[in-house]
């Protein structure tokens, strides 16, 4: 019986692309030990670097003002990157690409008119961010003697809804594409990928929302799942910590050995950024396992799959600053949650739960953990009650680990951690492997560094 033979994805986040590239060197190392660890590939999927995104998002909405920015800066970048890291007769090649980029970019904003949304946002994001991103990266590889090509939109495989914002990839649709993909690896070839571009089946640009490049690469693996025996990895600066190590400076962070989708969902919807949400859910669907692995020290990995491999009580203790307090009148608030979820395809709040007055009135409150939001939009939501009102500065401190489910005893330990901290909320919920405390937004350090001392403690009640 013939072997499935084995293929790795690895995708590389906009935080290890700077302005002056100083990861090339190790991601190069890393991509050419996956090509031999393989028999096909490495797919490589990159994001823009650093700040690229909401650079690009200033500048296509300043053309809806009359003070248009210039792309001046992001192209000076990748030019600088090629100069520097691109070799011989693929220079030219990669400047000569380059400046269609820039010459697409910069006619796609005659597209733009009194908004910067859509399709057209979409294109602008991309055009100036993961693809000229992975077409210079293409040339990087070849200048380093690795046989790589990259995927132009043309041939792009990943092929979405309508949903132009915060698209939702289609695996049905997607087979189809594959070819190009199929034959650039059967022909042996790195295959580089730009990350969070989707296309409509009639070819309109779309993006995979914030964060979508780990969707990007781990629908790839799905999509080729059958076909080769696949190995999904996200390289990080670091694996996955038990906190943020800049939020409990003095204590030593543990690295995690593994996750369940759970954890790591709640985790990063929560403040960690791990992976995003939409990528743990299609990760859990297929049954593909995740990889998270450290740029320095690639021995260092944490594994998201669907049962642990350990059993600690709490894995980690995660702190979210930006986060607002939304209360209404309970009657509307129906409407209000069904509009943001459908309407407004947002999912990152969380009920409260309600409350009587004296006055006999039913209050019901939403946790948002994006108060930009609501500062955006706080008159218009005013639409569904003029009374609504909206506590910002509110900060989330948050304790993960499918082991609360089995353990007592967690909450009290946190709780008496913090005697010197206002506590506004608290929701208790180890059943569903979380524990909730909201706090001011200027006390989620020492929140989450007071708690996490006390982290082996609460890891000997299981």
């Amino acid at each position: 019986m013939k072997s499935i033979r084995t293929l790795s994805v690895a995708k590389f986040g906009g935080s290890l692309l700077s302005d002056e590239g100083e990861n090339i060197p190790a991601i190069l190392d890393h991509i050419a030990a996956l090509k031999s660890q393989s028999d096909y590939g490495p797919i490589v999927v990159f994001s823009a670097p650093n700040g690229f995104t909401d650079k690009l998002i200033t500048i296509g909405e300043s053309y809806t003002q009359s003070k248009p920015l210039p792309v001046d800066s992001i192209f000076d970048t990748y030019e600088s990157l090629a100069k520097k890291y691109v070799k011989g007769k693929y220079l030219k090649q990669a400047l000569d690409e380059l400046k269609k980029y820039r010459r697409q970019l910069e006619e796609s904003t005659a597209l733009i008119n009194k908004r910067f949304h859509g399709t057209v946002k979409a294109k602008f994001l991309t055009h100036g961010g993961e693809l000229p991103t992975s077409m210079l990266m293409d040339y990087i590889l070849k200048s380093n003697g690795i046989d790589s090509c990259h995927i132009t939109k043309e041939e792009w495989p990943i092929v979405t809804d309508d949903n132009f914002e915060n698209a939702t990839p289609s695996l049905d649709l997607s087979k189809n594409r594959t070819e190009s993909l199929i034959k650039s690896l059967e022909a042996g070839k790195t295959v580089v990928l730009g990350g969070f571009l989707g296309i409509t089946s009639d070819g309109l640009e779309t993006i995979l929302g914030r964060g979508g490049s780990d969707l990007s690469a781990v629908f790839v693996s799905c999509l080729l799942k059958r076909k080769y025996k696949v190995e999904t990895i996200l390289f990080k600066e670091l694996p996955v910590q038990s906190a943020d190590p800049k939020m409990v400076k003095g204590q030593t962070t543990e690295h995690l050995n593994s996750l369940t989708y759970n954890e790591a969902h709640k985790a990063s919807m929560m403040g960690m950024k791990i992976v995003q949400g939409e990528a743990i859910a299609m990760a859990k669907q297929f049954k593909l396992p995740i990889k998270v692995m450290s740029m320095v020290k690639p021995e260092e990995y944490t594994m998201i799959h669907p049962e642990s491999d350990d059993e600690q009580t709490v894995k980690c203790v995660t702190g979210k600053t930006g986060c607002a307090i939304l209360s209404m009148d309970d009657k509307n608030s129906r409407s209000f949650e069904d509009a943001l979820r459908i309407w407004e395809n947002r999912n990152d709040f969380l009920d409260l739960g309600t409350e009587t007055l004296e006055t006999g009135k039913r209050i019901r409150d939403f946790l948002f953990l994006d108060s930009e939001f609501l500062r955006k939009n706080e008159e218009r939501l005013k639409g569904f009650d003029e009374e609504l009102t909206v506590e910002y500065g509110v900060g989330v401190v948050t304790l993960i680990g499918d082991g609360m489910k089995y353990s007592s005893g967690v909450a009290s330990i946190a709780i008496g951690a913090i005697p010197h901290i206002n506590i506004k909320r608290g929701i208790f919920a180890p059943h569903t492997s979380q524990i909730i405390l909201l706090v001011d937004d200027n006390q989620v350090g020492a929140t989450v560094a007071s708690i996490h001392a006390k982290r082996p403690e609460m890891n000997q009640t299981n």
